[in-house]
């Protein structure tokens, strides 16, 4: 009698079970067409989208879960352009009345194979000219929508593959792709945004970039309206990868906005930054605010910070997409107000001694055009500068400019005394990797040098023709039977208000110019 009594409790408890697993078996079979038509709806609902899902299952034993595969979202209906939403599946957990719930709220979201493409938009379009553009004001537009409930709330969602792509507004030209490892965000659907964590592959520079904010909420009308704000870090980005620079940045920063327009204010810092064609790093650190267009990628600059050693540089301007190139055109306005000219230099020159050192004023407008050639080869300049205190290195020059400063003041000693210093000023334009000079001139106690030509960057050849204004007459400038012969030639070289003006030309390598009379212009007078 006694043995009989388990085995009907057994019983018992297995009829239970059976009754309880049929009734769960029917109430998932009763909500699966439920909770897909609600998904459907509300998915459609949030994010103004037209929803394609090929499957989802819902089980409620041992826990309520939802799986399936095959979800796209079209924005706004569109088929002629990538889906705004596609996965390859996913699956939910929540408790029952989180499936009977409005909002309807889910405890964890995975993702897997989340692709999302942010359709045509942006603020501006292409930027014509070196002038350095001005950014979009903010925009203060309440949307309807923002206030709006989620008919949906993700407790917490993971995604450890996603892929975001930006579509650009012309249909040739490629999309920007940025590949998002380990998105983490919880609390997907709140009033006040979700808080998200992740990690991306940036392209270019490519390198890894680790962040943390707020996401949302999302505006269903216009995505480019969703707010975000966080802090970001960037970690050893290759620049390499940009044809004709080198080194290894790294940056952190805060960014706050809409997509469409997002405020970044951050720091980089680039121990070994470099120029290919010369070769020789030197340390590089900026401080930035700028202005991103989240969907097209342009940046607008609204002040940059930049130190290279001893000299500070100032700029504002835009990096924006080109037309009818693959890339992007960098456009500046450049101002050194006291800098150091060898600074400078260690970025152009391959020379480990600078050809100049001094103090240095600039401004400059700065074009790196779009395309794939070297930076040195399409890098355009434009504008004027300024030195103070400034020596040649070489001692060959210095020591000639020194003999001219004796010279030019009739003084006929030899140049062994402290180096003169020299004043240079002039307007300058780099194109296709030659520097143009034009009103060039340096003085020194006794001369004056006005000249004007060129430096190709890449053969280091100087070609330059002026003229060479002294204080003094031929004759004052040397001895003896040249005295005479100076003497008689002074009608050709006779300077107005007195002295002498010689035609002059600078040309040959830069390690080893040669300096002389430029007898052809001097027959011709």
């Amino acid at each position: 009698m006694t043995a009989k009594r388990p085995r009907r409790s057994l019983l018992i408890v297995f009829t239970l079970v059976l009754i309880l697993g049929a009734i769960l078996l029917s109430l998932a079979t009763r909500l699966t067409p439920h909770i897909r038509d609600g998904a459907v709806a509300l998915l459609s609902e949030r994010f103004a989208s037209e929803v394609d899902l090929a499957s989802l299952q819902i089980s409620v034993f041992p826990r309520p879960e939802i799986a399936g595969t095959g979800l796209t979202l079209h924005h706004k209906g569109r088929r002629d352009v990538p889906p705004l939403i596609r996965l390859e599946s996913y699956s939910a957990s929540a408790g029952l009345w989180g499936f009977l719930s409005s909002p309807l709220r889910l405890k964890t979201v995975t993702l897997e194979r989340l692709e999302i493409t942010i359709p045509p938009g942006g603020m501006t379009g292409v930027v014509p000219s070196a002038a350095a553009p001005e950014a979009p004001a903010t925009a203060t537009e309440t949307r309807p929508d923002a206030t709006r409930p989620s008919p949906m709330v993700i407790d917490e969602l993971t995604s450890r593959a996603a892929r975001l792509e930006i579509v650009p507004r012309d249909p040739g030209k490629q999309p920007r792709v940025f590949d998002i490892h380990d998105l983490i965000m919880r609390g997907l659907g709140d009033a006040g945004g979700a808080s998200f964590e992740a990690s991306l592959t940036n392209p270019k520079p490519r390198g890894e970039i680790t962040t943390r904010g707020t996401f949302g909420p999302w505006e269903a009308d216009d995505p480019r309206r969703t707010p975000l704000s966080g802090e970001y870090a960037f970690n050893a980005a290759n620049l390499d990868t940009i044809k004709g620079i080198s080194g290894i940045l790294s940056s952190l920063g805060t960014y706050k906005g809409v997509l469409e327009r997002v405020e970044v204010m951050g720091e980089t810092n680039t121990p070994d930054f470099s120029v290919d064609i010369a070769g020789q790093p030197t340390p590089l650190t900026t401080r930035f605010h700028a202005v991103v267009d989240g969907t097209t990628g342009d940046t607008w600059l609204e002040r940059v910070e930049a130190r290279i050693a001893e000299t500070q540089i100032l700029a504002r301007g835009a990096v924006v997409r080109a037309q009818d190139v693959k890339g992007r055109q960098t456009s500046l306005d450049v101002t050194i107000e006291n800098g150091r000219i060898e600074d400078v230099l260690r970025l152009a020159v391959k020379s480990a001694a600078p050809l100049l050192t001094g103090r240095m004023a600039m401004h400059a407008k700065f074009m790196l055009p779009a395309g794939d050639r070297d930076v040195i080869e399409k890098l355009e300049l434009s504008g004027d500068f300024r030195l103070d205190e400034a020596r040649f290195s070489n001692v060959n020059i210095q020591q000639r400019i020194n003999t001219l400063s004796q010279r030019g003041q009739g003084d006929q000693t030899a140049a062994d005394g402290p180096s003169v210093v020299s004043r240079l000023s002039g307007v300058f334009t780099l194109r296709d990797g030659v520097l143009a000079f034009s009103e060039l001139s340096f003085g020194v106690p006794g001369a004056v040098v006005q000249i004007a030509g060129t430096y190709d960057v890449k053969r280091e050849l100087l070609d330059f023709r002026g003229h060479l204004l002294l204080d003094a007459t031929l004759a004052e400038t040397t001895t003896g039977w040249k005295a005479v012969a100076a003497r008689a030639a002074q009608p050709l070289f006779r300077r107005e208000g007195g002295g002498s003006k010689l035609p002059i030309r600078i040309s040959g390598p830069k390690e080893k110019p040669a300096f002389g009379l430029d007898v052809q212009r001097t027959l011709q007078r």
